[in-house]
Formats: C-alpha cells, sequence, structure tokens
C-alpha cells in the first residue's frame, strides 16, 4: 500500500469518507499510472478530475497547439496560452493544482511509432482523440499490450463512452465499429459541439477511470450513447464479433 502522507490525507479528506474509496483504495490511486491520448475538450477535464482525485501518475500524449477556438470547452486553457502545445501547457496546471501528482507531458501523437513509449509503465488509457482512426490505433495498440481503456467522442450535442478491458473477454472496438474502412469521419470542426456536452463524456470517462484503478467492477464493452439535448440514453452491449479482423484473428 502507498502510504499517503498527512497532506495528502487532509486534501483527499472529503472521499476518504466513502466506502468505494477509503484509505486502501486511495493509496491505489496514488499507485495508478494512466495515459490519456489528446489534450482537448476531452482530454483537459479527464486530466483534472484524474489528478484532483490524486491518480499518481499521468502521461498526456498531443502534439497540438491550443487555438481560440478551443477556449470555450477546453477550460484549463486561457488566451494567453494561445499557440502554446496543450500537452505542456496541460501539464503545468494539473501540477499546480495538485503537486502530488507525477505528469509526463509528451507532444506526440499517438500512433504505431509512438505506441510502445506511449503505454510503458501504463495501468489505463483513456481516449480524448475526437478521431475514429486514432480510437482503431488505440485498439490494436491495448489489445495487443493487453491494457484497459476507455473511448469518449462527442459531437453537435451527442455523445458516448465505454469501456474495453483488453479485448480478452468482452469483444473490442473494431467488433463495434465493423466497417470503419468504409466510414467518412468528421469531428468537432465540422459537425460543431456544445462545451457542456464533451464535458458529460469526459467525466463519464473519468469515473470509468476511477473505477478501474479503485478496484470496482466496471461495465466492460458497455456502449452508452446519449443525446444531451433531451437527456435521452440508451445502452448497447457490444460483444465480439465472430469475424472481427482484430481480435478474432488474434485469438
Amino acid at each position: 500500500m502507498a502510504e499517503l502522507t498527512d497532506a495528502e490525507l487532509a486534501r483527499y479528506a472529503r472521499q476518504l469518507i466513502l466506502p468505494e474509496v477509503d484509505l486502501e483504495g486511495q493509496s491505489r490511486l496514488k499507485r495508478g499510472r494512466v495515459l490519456i491520448i489528446g489534450g482537448g475538450g476531452l482530454g483537459t477535464p479527464i486530466a483534472q478530475y484524474l489528478a484532483g482525485a490524486g491518480v499518481g501518475a499521468i502521461r498526456i500524449a498531443d502534439n497540438d497547439h491550443i487555438e481560440l477556438s478551443n477556449l470555450p470547452r477546453q477550460l484549463a486553457y486561457t488566451e494567453q496560452d494561445v499557440g502554446q502545445f496543450k500537452a505542456d501547457v496541460l501539464a503545468r496546471r494539473l501540477v499546480e493544482g495538485n503537486p502530488g501528482v507525477a505528469v509526463d507531458a509528451r507532444v506526440t501523437r499517438f500512433d504505431s511509432g509512438s505506441a510502445p513509449s506511449l503505454l510503458e509503465d501504463i495501468d489505463l488509457v483513456l481516449d480524448a482523440t475526437d478521431s475514429l482512426q486514432a480510437r482503431l490505433d488505440i485498439d490494436r495498440a491495448t489489445f495487443a499490450a493487453g491494457l484497459p481503456w476507455v473511448m469518449g467522442a462527442a459531437a453537435r450535442t451527442s455523445g458516448q463512452w465505454a469501456a474495453f478491458d483488453g479485448g480478452r473477454e468482452q469483444g473490442c472496438y473494431h467488433c463495434l465499429v465493423a466497417d470503419a474502412d468504409q466510414i467518412q469521419e468528421a469531428g468537432c470542426a465540422e459537425l460543431g459541439i456544445l462545451g457542456p456536452v464533451v464535458g458529460l463524456v469526459a467525466l463519464q470517462q473519468s469515473l470509468l477511470a476511477l473505477k478501474y484503478l479503485l478496484g470496482a467492477n466496471v461495465p466492460w464493452g458497455q456502449l452508452r450513447l446519449l443525446d444531451a439535448w433531451s437527456g435521452e440514453h440508451h445502452d448497447i452491449t457490444i460483444g465480439a464479433r465472430k469475424n472481427c479482423s482484430m481480435c478474432q484473428n488474434e485469438r
């Protein structure tokens, strides 16, 4: 068990009261190591909530610069940050908020070349990319490494999220996106996005991450689709697809 300092006991006092966390759980969070891929609308609140909760090591991978159009939904940044690398600025913000968290900023994109280094010594991966292709790359890399990951996506006033256990039991992201090569991808820049919607998705991803790190039950392979404007949502059980081009061929 990672020993908590007096300062940490004071900082996390409110969540230590919770039976879902307690001293043992907080120590688990302190030992936790996560990779957040993307420092934008999803990545910034995910990083802030995980750092705030006391996750001990957070690695951020993003090679984008901060733009003025990011500011309505990427609340970790200010106008003075425009033009700087998201990973670097977000890392500074996290350490300012919680100096006890080790933050590793990587100004790089996630792909097959960078994956081995980015996944090294990581317990859980969080997708915050706004990119179908990136999610497929994450799925391949985490499946190969046997690592769990949490995906999230948001556009217009809708969002979705799911957790995958590395493809071992509940299928993989490729099982969900059967015809990925035929899909015409569009992101927030083309479709638009309302800030609170991306925040809702990020909060759900953060909660799934905390549940995993705390050793709680995680609904692997369950995709939730949310229409935030109407408040309606429904769930899809993904399951392993018999002819999946990735996980069934690898087994």
